[in-house]
């Protein structure tokens, strides 16, 4: 096995990972079962508390 052999097939299987791990991260972050938690992480961060840096 070659250098460029080894080269090719690192760059083209961590591509297909990348790609693949992407793709995978986008699915979760976007089902509809998690906009109940994407809601309550908005929320959270904009609350109304009065006291600075957080809830008291």
């Amino acid at each position: 096995m070659t250098h460029d052999m080894l080269v090719f097939i690192a760059k083209t299987f961590g591509l297909l990972w990348m790609m693949g791990f992407f793709a995978i991260v986008v699915v979760l972050a976007y089902r509809p079962s998690r906009k109940a938690a994407h809601e309550r992480a908005a929320r959270s961060i904009l609350a109304d508390s009065g006291v600075p840096g957080g809830s008291p």
